[in-house]
């Protein structure tokens, strides 16, 4: 498996470069600028791409708290980035930059509570 071919992954392209020898040639895919998956409101969102609409989303995200629409537990239900949602990617970066520093194995736990431990 994967012996003829290769996957480059380009983060600044935001895309795949596919090399197939059975096919002969390099594919390029970006699987991110059309979005086939429901909006986090279970909308069509296809048609946006990506670029500005982070920001759409903070300001629909604060206008939909400040009306009461929302909540924060609602936005978190959404998949939003927020603190929430994202504080254990957080707990695993920092998790690697100390072992990257020490040399050591750095454990990331979680208490049950949304508390995140480093050991």
């Amino acid at each position: 498996m994967a012996s003829k071919g290769e996957l480059r992954i380009d983060q600044a392209k935001r895309g795949y470069d596919v090399a197939d020898d059975s096919q002969g040639q390099l594919m390029w895919y970006n699987p991110f600028y059309m979005r086939y998956a429901p909006s986090e409101t279970g909308d069509f969102a296809g048609q946006t791409g990506y670029g500005y609409i982070s920001f759409e989303k903070f300001v629909d995200a604060v206008s939909e708290l400040k009306t009461g629409a929302t909540t924060l537990d609602g936005l978190d239900a959404r998949g939003l980035p927020t603190l929430r949602n994202t504080i254990a990617t957080g707990a695993i970066l920092e998790a690697g930059r100390r072992s990257l520093d020490t040399g050591k194995a750095v454990a990331v736990s979680e208490d049950g509570e949304g508390a995140w431990r480093l050991e």
